[in-house]
């Protein structure tokens, strides 16, 4: 890479966002971070549960030194505490960001609508195409429809997965009426209150999804049902991936709360007079939205098209999971794999890796980083696509990787380089 001293546009200001951000102003480059919310907005949404992961997995010796020089007062959360996701925000992620070094290169509620070449189109090719003298150009709309475009030498997508929700039907496709019902229908965690004050509560709840957000309603479903028998819960699984119940079992998890989630699901699937009736290898193929009560008819199915089953239903969970928004690059030449939606390059080595536990993966190689558009990355969550094995702490070291890339410095290692004492 020849730029000197490029200007670098960072899409996102969740956890990697801004630690690429913090990274990029150490080293003293043109940072400028653009958010269409607010700071940990897709944390936020799940802002009442706890992470899997201790905050020691959380954070980064540079974001702990930035916010110290901030304010000699500030005292980071317990290395071991399980943070929920609002207390992560506001106890470390939005200081993070009001920090001298970021506050003033942070554009909120600024959506990125679309990113290209300022001299070339994505189809253009041939000998005379130069991408990499060309900057990006940058569409931007605010909260007030306010339009303006900038430009930028080096773009870094951390925009996550969380903003667009896969479908409850088959496939991957919807669900006959899901689309017509879909404001009805829940795809993120709610919060589930263990009383009667609940919405929940004395109410029937349909959950759809055998992964760990289904798990964590699930749980919450029976401790009210515990409070409030009248409560009734449906758990539709399509692929069962326990010996004994939906979720797998990983041997030797090093992550107690994840250990202590899987069986607390696994057994209320299985278990009788806990609220929980269990439908495994079973889809939603149609939902049928009664407005006029409020509830639901949704159609089940199994392997078998004879296998059918029609549930009355007062509330729809879709725990079906996210998949990254890739509409903003569409105009840039950046190959995808056609199985996770993550660079194909990265993508290919995650499919090569044999463990299902994401503690157990391998940092790729740093050249994985790149795209097939010159100064194009995709860094975080969405660089996995919908592969669910990302954590934090990949993230960081992405970072790490890419910065040695843009300055052309191996040995480049801001996080060895600056050690904290977090406490």
């Amino acid at each position: 890479m020849s730029l000197d001293s490029p200007t670098i546009a960072i899409l996102g200001a969740g956890p990697i966002g801004l630690e690429a951000a913090l990274y990029g102003r150490f080293l003293g480059y043109d940072i400028q971070i653009y958010e269409q919310e607010e700071v940990g907005y897709h944390i936020l949404q799940w802002g009442h549960v706890e992470w899997f992961t201790p905050f020691a997995m959380n954070h980064s010796p540079l974001a702990v030194a930035a916010l110290k020089a901030q304010d000699a007062n500030w005292r980071a959360p317990d290395e071991n505490a399980q943070l929920t996701g609002r207390a992560y925000v506001e106890h470390f992620l939005r200081p993070l960001a009001e920090t001298d070094l970021l506050a003033e290169s942070l554009h909120l509620q600024t959506r990125v609508v679309s990113i290209g070449r300022a001299d070339f189109r994505r189809a253009d090719l041939g000998q005379e195409v130069n991408r990499d003298n060309s900057p990006f150009r940058l569409f931007l709309c605010d909260k007030e429809g306010r339009e303006s475009v900038v430009e930028a030498d080096i773009v870094i997508d951390a925009t996550g997965v969380y903003g667009q929700h896969r479908f409850l039907g088959r496939g991957g496709v919807p669900a006959m009426g899901e689309q017509q019902a879909s404001r009805a229908i829940d795809y993120r965690l709610p919060v589930i209150r263990h009383d009667s004050s609940s919405k929940f509560a004395g109410r029937h709840t349909l959950v759809v999804g055998g992964g760990y957000s289904a798990a964590t309603s699930i749980i919450a479903l029976a401790e009210l049902a515990a409070t409030v028998p009248e409560t009734r819960v449906s758990w539709v699984v399509r692929h069962p991936r326990g010996r004994e119940g939906p979720l797998e079992e990983i041997p030797n998890d090093r992550l107690k709360y994840r250990v202590a989630l899987t069986d607390a699901a696994n057994r209320l699937a299985v278990g009788e007079g806990n609220g929980v009736c269990y439908f495994p290898e079973k889809s939603v193929e149609r939902v049928c939205h009664k407005e006029e009560s409020a509830s639901f008819e949704v159609l089940l199915r199994g392997k078998n098209v004879e296998e059918e089953l029609s549930i009355l239903c007062d509330f729809i969970l879709a725990h079906t999971g996210f998949r990254p928004d890739c509409n903003i690059f569409k105009e840039l030449q950046v190959q995808l794999c056609h199985l996770s939606e993550g660079p194909i390059g990265l993508a290919a080595y995650l499919l090569q890796e044999k463990t299902d536990d994401c503690l157990n993966q391998k940092m790729p190689p740093d050249d994985l980083l790149t795209t097939s558009e010159p100064h194009f990355y995709i860094l975080g969550n969405k660089s996995y696509g919908t592969d669910a094995r990302f954590l934090l702490s990949v993230g960081y070291e992405q970072i790490r990787c890419l910065f040695s890339l843009i300055s052309e410095n191996e040995h480049l290692n801001l996080y060895q380089t600056i050690q904290v004492d977090s406490t």
